[in-house]
């Protein structure tokens, strides 16, 4: 029993349990009105800067590729030019860690990294996430 107790604080502790997020909070991201600067609500500020784990598709940005460092992420499977591209609170910006590359995927996907604000006017993007693992959900 000790020994379970152990194992169970280490990985709390550790921050090896990455808290999974929703696209949901992602959506409480705001814009101040007169200084156009971000408002995070309460609860996207608790995972912010914190090692998250979300479900979405990636749209990678070098289609020639056959492994990406760099993709947006966003909730639904990513369309044509001819449909709008989500508003700025649901679109991640990914990096992958230094030296990790993925495969390009049109499956969903769960992605673990860490989340933080960074407005991205070329993409339209208000989030930036440093991926660290990158998993298909082929069914």
């Amino acid at each position: 029993m000790k020994k379970t107790i152990l194992i169970l604080f280490f990985l709390l502790t550790t921050n090896i349990l990455a808290a999974e997020v929703t696209w949901e909070t992602l959506k409480t991201l705001d814009v101040d009105p007169k200084t156009k600067a971000p408002k995070a609500g309460a609860e996207l500020q608790k995972v912010l800067g914190k090692e998250i784990t979300m479900k979405g598709f990636m749209m990678p940005l070098d289609y020639d590729s056959k492994a990406v460092v760099e993709f947006l992420f966003m909730p639904y499977v990513p369309a044509c030019m001819h449909v709008p591209p989500p508003p700025p609170n649901q679109l991640v910006l990914v990096k992958m860690k230094k030296g990790s590359t993925v495969a390009p995927s049109f499956y969903p996907i769960e992605l673990t990294g860490k989340l933080s604000l960074d407005a991205n006017k070329d993409l339209e993007s208000s989030f930036k996430m440093d991926g660290i693992k990158f998993k298909e959900l082929k069914q």
